[in-house]
């Protein structure tokens, strides 16, 4: 994992100076790219997630298709992390205000078995 991880610094702004920002590889489509990782991407992210103040999903407004990665990711991750999730709905600006209503009311469909809260 450790020879696939890389860094970068940045002048110190005033806004970001205590903010780590951690951005994972991208989640692949099929299990012919995945297999490709010398490390496990789940267990390497849920480490991150674990120790993360927030955690931020990102998703295009103009491709929603949520893929079997990443929905074993968000079953990975969730359990002790529910309340760190946000999810941010990426080019968003760049549909309509119809198309808008419609690719969040499906992103929350999507969504609705993976980011529930647990019963108590």
């Amino acid at each position: 994992f450790l020879s696939n991880f890389n860094g970068s610094v940045l002048p110190q702004s005033d806004i970001l100076g205590k903010v780590m920002l951690i951005d994972t590889p991208g989640v692949l489509c099929g299990k012919k790219q995945s297999r490709d990782r010398s490390y496990s991407f789940l267990d390497a992210t849920k480490w991150f997630a674990d120790r993360a103040d927030m955690i931020l999903l990102l998703f295009d407004a103009h491709k929603l298709d949520i893929s079997d990665e990443f929905k074993e990711l968000m079953q990975t991750i969730r359990p002790h992390n529910v309340e760190k999730i946000r999810c941010v709905l990426n080019k968003a600006d760049g549909v309509s205000k119809e198309q808008l209503v419609r690719v969040y009311g499906s992103l929350m469909w999507g969504l609705e078995g993976y980011l529930k809260r647990q019963k108590l």
